[in-house]
This record gives structure tokens, C-alpha cells and sequence, in this order.
């Protein structure tokens, strides 16, 4: 089965699983995903080490857009990564899972909530990059090992930075409506 195909049949149950782990808050490693899709009656016929390079590289991909956030390493279990889903995008998945339930609080409020989370990510970035900037001069011949850490916080940062612009851009669109939705 290609990569596309496994990405027709898992992509609804993968964003269903990362809706419940972001209800409960609670990690998960690509492999505990992987085995719960394999549970899925349309996805038995899927290779394992195919449907979890799938699951990693949607987690990567999701971990880049600010979505998913490396919480550690699993103690127990060979290197395998703890990820959890980030507090703005498990509050937009949990709020759009029941489309019936009404939030108590306006969305002016959730959406300048968000906002100040993503800054204290941002602010916290900047500080690690500051941090990495002052390593690599420190320690030169260390330079070609922070490097790769810099770009991937830096690339981090820059996606923050992005959503927190778009934040503000429907933050202003509702004050211009005047809505308090």
C-alpha cells in the first residue's frame, strides 16, 4: 500500500486519536498511536513499520506546524519519544469535536488566551535560541552539533510567530464585526 493511499484510509482516524489524547491531555509515543490505528477494522491490512513511518512523519510534521510538542523521552522503552498535543490546538479540537456543546467563554476571550500561550512559547524560544547562540560562541568546536538545534528552534519560532499573526488577524476582524461570539 503506497503512502497516499494509507494517508486516505488513516488521516480521520489519526486526527481522531490525537483528539482524545488532547481531551485528556496525556502523551503518546508514534508507536502507541500506530498500534491503536492498527486496531481500526479498515487498517488490519497495513504494514506496521509503514503505518509508523506514516504517524512519525505526520507528528513531524505536526510538531513543525505547532500543533504537537516533544514532551520527552519514555523511561521504560528505547528511545522512544513522548509527544502531547499543544494547549491551543487541544482546545480547537476539543471545542470542534462537539459541535453542539457551547463554550462558556467567548471566543474574544479563548482566541486572547490562546494568544498569550503561544507569546510565552515564543518568548520561551527566543530565550532557548539566545541560549544556543551563547553556547556555540562559547564552545566553537561544538558549533557543528548546535547548529541543526539553533535552525530547528528557529524554525519553531518562526511558526509561532505565524500563528500568533493570525491570532491577531481574527482577534481584529472580530473587533471590527464587534462580535463577542
Amino acid at each position: 500500500m503506497s503512502r497516499r493511499s494509507i494517508h486516505s484510509v488513516a488521516a480521520e482516524p489519526l486526527n481522531t486519536l490525537l483528539a482524545e489524547k488532547a481531551l485528556h491531555n496525556t502523551p503518546f509515543t508514534v508507536c502507541e498511536l500506530r498500534d491503536a490505528l492498527l486496531e481500526q477494522p479498515d487498517l488490519t491490512t497495513i504494514d506496521h513499520k509503514m503505518l509508523r513511518r506514516y504517524v512519525r512523519n505526520q507528528i513531524n510534521l505536526r510538531v513543525k506546524r505547532g500543533e504537537v510538542e516533544w514532551v520527552g523521552v519514555h523511561p521504560h522503552f528505547k528511545q522512544r519519544h513522548f509527544y502531547r498535543m499543544v494547549k491551543a490546538q487541544a482546545d480547537a479540537l476539543c471545542i470542534g469535536s462537539d459541535p453542539g456543546s457551547k463554550s462558556v467563554e467567548p471566543l474574544v476571550a479563548l482566541l486572547s488566551r490562546d494568544s498569550e500561550q503561544l507569546r510565552e512559547r515564543m518568548e520561551a524560544c527566543d530565550l532557548q535560541l539566545q541560549a544556543l547562540q551563547e553556547i556555540a560562541k562559547k564552545y566553537p568546536s561544538a558549533r557543528d552539533k548546535i547548529i541543526p538545534l539553533f535552525e530547528q528552534e528557529k524554525g519553531q519560532a518562526r511558526a509561532l510567530g505565524e500563528k500568533l499573526k493570525a491570532y491577531s488577524k481574527v482577534q481584529q476582524k472580530l473587533a471590527e464585526v464587534g462580535d463577542d461570539v
